[in-house]
């Protein structure tokens, strides 16, 4: 039941959460996606209480296949995760269980106010194109491969750097890690939301254990720092593929910030060694 709750909750926020990238509604958007960071804090809260118990759980879960027509599916959608949590908590008495019987409570009531939301989603209609930009196939190609391999990997980090700042003892690291957990998101948001308006937006892969749990922590964040490092090189290579000026820039934008990011492994290597 404590594992199964776990995975339950783990994709709860992501159905949430893809469900803001693909809606065209700025505002219900929005209001996804804040539902999604409250599940989210969920999520890490049965983290933090599993850990201090030595209770067995994983990131891993099934596939999720986003195929809603409707922003009033989409509510559907994101209803039907929200219930599966919900018939798996009890109100024992628990704050953290009464708490989050709360969240759910009032998250699906409203949920269940947009079920006839009739605006259509085009968020997978693979229509591949972008704000209007004309973009040759070199270009388009490079930009396709980049999403779908970035937004798998800001995902990825969101759950490594999630699962470190958790077993993880430092107070300097566990900020340093919530840090960057607050970063991939960003980029996660940006680059989802562009896969949206291209209609091939796609919830990533699953991480497997064999990711994100690490042996070492100092071979992680080292490891973490290359990575970053290969980040970087891919945003520089994409801004020069890419033959729009307003996409150079905003890849440049993202290849500086993971500049940050390198700082931050840095001194949390420091802290180790």
């Amino acid at each position: 039941m404590q594992k199964r709750l776990f995975v339950s909750v783990h994709e709860a926020w992501l159905r949430l959460l893809f469900s803001s990238f693909a809606v065209n509604d700025r505002e219900w958007a929005e209001k996804l996606y804040d539902y999604s960071e409250i599940i989210y804090r969920h999520l890490r809260f049965i983290e933090t209480i599993y850990v201090a118990k030595n209770i067995e759980y994983s990131y891993e879960r099934p596939a999720i296949e986003l195929n809603f027509k409707t922003e009033g599916e989409a509510a559907l959608f994101c209803d039907e995760a929200l219930e599966r949590v919900e018939k798996q908590l009890s109100d024992n008495g628990d704050p953290l269980a009464k708490r989050m019987l709360n969240d759910l409570g009032f998250i699906r009531s409203t949920l269940k106010r947009e079920f006839e939301r009739s605006e259509k989603v085009t968020a997978f209609n693979k229509s591949l194109t972008l704000d209007g930009y004309e973009l040759e196939k070199s270009s388009l190609d490079a930009l396709v491969m980049f999403l779908f391999e970035e937004s798998y990997k800001e995902y990825e980090l969101i759950v490594i750097y999630s699962y470190a700042g958790t077993v993880v003892e430092d107070k300097r690291l566990s900020e340093i890690f919530q840090i960057l957990i607050d970063e991939s998101k960003f980029h996660l948001k940006s680059f989802a939301r562009m896969m949206a308006k291209m209609g091939i937006l796609a919830v990533p892969r699953m991480v497997t254990q064999e990711i994100y749990k690490f042996e070492s922590l100092k071979k992680f964040l080292e490891d973490g720092i290359e990575e970053e490092k290969g980040a970087k090189e891919q945003c520089r290579a994409l801004a020069e593929a890419v033959d729009n000026e307003e996409l150079q820039n905003f890849f440049n934008f993202i290849n500086f910030q993971e500049d940050y990011h390198i700082t931050l492994m840095q001194e949390a290597l420091e802290r180790i060694e």
